[in-house]
């Protein structure tokens, strides 16, 4: 099985909310989870693997609604 980098990024938005999961630029085989809002400070998470950014991305998602 091959490897290869992630080829397209996931973008989740809702009203002012955004949760993006993207490949790192600066060290290939790692991801971002950004989780920001109009008006506020963005966060950003590194993954080691694009499950745990994923899995992330879903959790930070479902808090939305809290």
């Amino acid at each position: 099985m091959s490897i290869r980098p992630l080829a397209f990024g996931v973008r989740l938005r809702d009203k002012d909310r955004t949760v993006r999961v993207r490949a790192n630029e600066k060290q290939p085989g790692r991801y971002l989870v950004e989780d920001s809002r109009d008006g506020g400070r963005s966060r950003r998470r590194e993954h080691a693997s694009l499950t745990g950014a994923l899995r992330d991305a879903a959790a930070s998602w479902r808090n939305r609604l809290n």
